[in-house]
């Protein structure tokens, strides 16, 4: 339970400080922010509260759906603790990739969603590992 509590605490942890970065540069950044991007660039913008406190807000909610739900509505792979820090760090930097791109810093989105993408690879075969099927 003891790993359960630190691992939550991480994770929230996590989001929180994204949730303050982008809080720290309220005035640099645009009044509608760009929160998703599709082939040619971004295809969703939405109010800067809503970025700035949404993204943050959901992963917490995430972390504590994890956390809460019963086992049969979540599929949690590695277990629950490894899934909660997942979802921290993703979050945090999903808000990050949102904050640098809507402060005019731009880059390919693809590769910023690569380590996101290794990183859900890394928890699959951690998954897999430690609950082998057959």
């Amino acid at each position: 339970m003891r790993h359960a509590r630190r691992a939550d605490a991480v994770a929230l942890g996590l989001v929180v400080a994204a949730a303050l970065v982008g809080l720290a540069f309220w005035k640099d950044l645009p009044a509608r922010l760009a929160i998703h991007w599709g082939g040619s660039g971004p295809d969703t913008v939405v109010a800067k509260p809503l970025a700035l406190l949404g993204i943050p807000a959901f992963g917490a909610a995430t972390v504590a759906f994890v956390r809460l739900a019963p086992d049969s509505l979540t599929n949690t792979p590695g277990g629950e603790t490894v899934t909660v820090l997942f979802l921290g760090v993703v979050f945090a930097w999903v808000h990050g990739v949102v904050v640098v791109w809507n402060l005019g810093y731009r880059f390919d989105v693809t590769l910023a969603v690569l380590p996101v993408l290794i990183a859900g690879g890394a928890l699959v075969v951690y998954a897999s590992a430690w609950n082998p099927m057959g």
